[in-house]
């Protein structure tokens, strides 16, 4: 039997960060790695010279536990706070109050803050996209496009990155998991960031919107320990998003830059926009997250469950708690 004392993790998500902060509480030695420069995923933010805007994740809830008491945790600590904005519905120009089932919550100072704070002490390889994984006996080797392959093997693999870039990774033999990663169905979502040199004079602070290619628009100024200047994250519905996934950013920020001045009735000062290809998934699986003890392969993230901070963080957490329950792997022959 192969005892599980070092782990790698793909990925630095709310999924990959919550399965390495149980796992190495657990004694486990856990390296992270990451494509990106720095960690969160869609927990992301935009930072300018004056003002910043969350771009991702606008807020979370937490409705169950053992989620709640990590909130709470990070309420006491100063990582997050509630948003207290006034939050409406718009359909056919009628704006409804929102009623709010469950208190808001955002990292500060930008959304992304969390996931640094959380980052803190563990071990994180930055600019890694990892583009190859390969099962030598009883251990994982990886291989990044930037640095190559790394100086470690791994008793165990944790994937946590959406199911369209995991099921490249997969080697072909495990088809069951790769047949699990090309079934999950991700769908897009176009995000315009806009910024202001005045305020606009809406009578709310986030508004879920109907017929418009707009589903959310929210101002990130309103939310605690923010810059005062106006700035807003508009995020287009997944239909519209799907329409013109395949546009550039040029094509499309004129079609978004249209729709915003038409709820706002102001003129766009200044703006940028991102496609999330994988913004949420369409239909979630029937696990919480996968591990095939066999191979030493664990897969976790929110399109496995639902596509929120807290299903992500969820995911991460159960699939730590399960490898913890494993101790050993059978030999691989």
């Amino acid at each position: 039997m192969s005892k599980i004392q070092n782990i790698a993790i793909i990925g630095t998500g709310m999924a990959g960060i919550s399965c390495a902060k149980v796992l190495q509480a657990a004694g486990k030695t856990v390296t992270l790695f990451d494509k990106s420069a720095g960690p969160g995923g869609r927990m992301s933010s935009r930072l300018f010279e004056q003002w910043a805007a969350d771009h991702g994740a606008q807020y979370f809830t937490a409705k169950d536990e053992p989620f709640n008491c990590v909130v709470n945790s990070w309420l006491a600590q100063g990582f997050i706070e509630p948003w207290l904005g006034k939050i409406v519905s718009i359909h056919k120009d009628k704006i409804e109050q929102v009623e709010n089932s469950g208190q808001r919550f955002v990292g500060v100072p930008n959304m992304n803050s969390l996931a640094k704070y959380l980052v803190e002490d563990l071990t994180v390889k930055y600019s890694h996209t990892i583009n190859k994984i390969e099962r030598d006996g009883n251990h994982w080797k990886l291989c990044s496009k930037e640095h190559g392959p790394t100086q470690d093997s791994f008793d165990l693999l944790v994937i946590a990155i959406p199911a369209k870039q995991a099921s490249v990774l997969i080697p072909s033999k495990l088809t069951s998991l790769q047949k699990i990663c090309t079934s999950a169905q991700m769908l897009p979502c176009w995000t315009l960031i806009a910024y202001q040199d005045s305020k606009i004079d809406l009578p709310f602070d986030g508004a879920f919107i109907d017929e418009s290619p707009f589903s959310w628009i929210a101002r990130n100024n309103s939310k605690p320990a923010r810059s005062s200047y106006e700035s807003w994250t508009a995020q287009a519905n997944s239909e519209w998003s799907k329409e013109y996934m395949e546009c550039s950013n040029y094509e499309v920020e004129p079609l978004l830059v249209s729709a915003f001045e038409k709820i706002t009735g102001q003129p766009c000062k200044l703006y940028q926009s991102h496609l999330w290809r994988y913004a949420r998934v369409e239909h979630p699986q029937e696990q919480s997250f996968i591990l095939d003890q066999k191979h030493g392969l664990g897969i976790c993230g929110d399109w496995l469950l639902h596509s929120t901070v807290e299903g992500a963080w969820t995911s991460g957490y159960l699939l730590a708690e399960q490898i913890q329950n494993l101790g050993t792997l059978p030999p691989t022959y």
